[in-house]
């Protein structure tokens, strides 16, 4: 008698929902090809393709994310911070958006709300946690010569945690904290030695907006110990 699979108990959430191109055309060339892959329209019409995010947190948590980021380039060109870049991801840095302002350089981690932490506290005031962590574990070598892997950043990897304040306002603003401000680890897996140098994976956050964090990204660059100075080229 052959043997019955194990199907895992529970299936992913796919929607019963009509996956029609919005545009669909026979590929004739290598660039028809590629295009019906990049172009959202060949593959499906944009009302089932938003409950298809809606549905979907990791989906949504993706492209919500890639839209925060931006929104932060229009949010740095409003304040007339021109010279910034996106990091090479190959490179490990740990910096979403890096900018250079007044002879200084800073790097900027852009998280976002989980939404199952948000909670409201009384109305119009809500609570709750941003995940500061890396999206996989590394293996780290600390001052002491300790090697550890974790997905918790270090303390100092990059100079301000960025929070898009979108899901509060409606609109797209971003609340800032520096890192020499975030909370530590209390993992109780790590020694305290370990635990000081590294960050704690949920950082706290309230809005409206405790004196810890602040909309004003110019007013917090004026930090003496923020940033590193810019080395221009011989």
């Amino acid at each position: 008698m052959p043997k019955k699979p194990n199907f895992p108990e529970k299936q992913p959430k796919i929607p019963n929902i009509p996956v029609v191109p919005e545009k669909a055309e026979r590929a004739i060339t290598l660039d028809e090809v590629l295009d019906n892959i990049r172009d959202p329209k060949h593959w499906i019409h944009p009302k089932p393709l938003r409950r298809l995010i809606m549905e979907n947190p990791s989906l949504r948590g993706i492209i919500y994310g890639y839209v925060a980021e931006a929104a932060f380039v229009n949010f740095l060109d409003d304040l007339k911070v021109s010279d910034h870049f996106k990091p090479d991801d190959h490179k490990k840095t740990k910096s979403d958006r890096t900018f250079d302002y007044k002879g200084r350089r800073y790097t900027i981690q852009l998280k976002s709300l989980q939404t199952n932490s948000i909670r409201e506290v009384e109305k119009g005031n809500f609570r709750g946690k941003v995940q500061n962590d890396a999206s996989d574990r590394r293996k780290l070598t600390l001052a002491d010569g300790t090697r550890i892997e974790t997905t918790c950043y270090r303390a100092g990897e990059y100079d301000i945690l960025g929070v898009s304040l979108q899901p509060f306002v409606g609109t797209w603003r971003f609340a800032f904290k520096k890192n020499r401000d975030l909370k530590h680890s209390t993992y109780k897996k790590y020694p305290p030695e370990v635990q000081k140098v590294l960050l704690a994976t949920l950082e706290d956050i309230s809005f409206p907006l405790t004196p810890d964090w602040t909309e004003d990204l110019l007013s917090l660059l004026k930090h003496p110990r923020l940033g590193t100075p810019v080395v221009l080229p011989l």
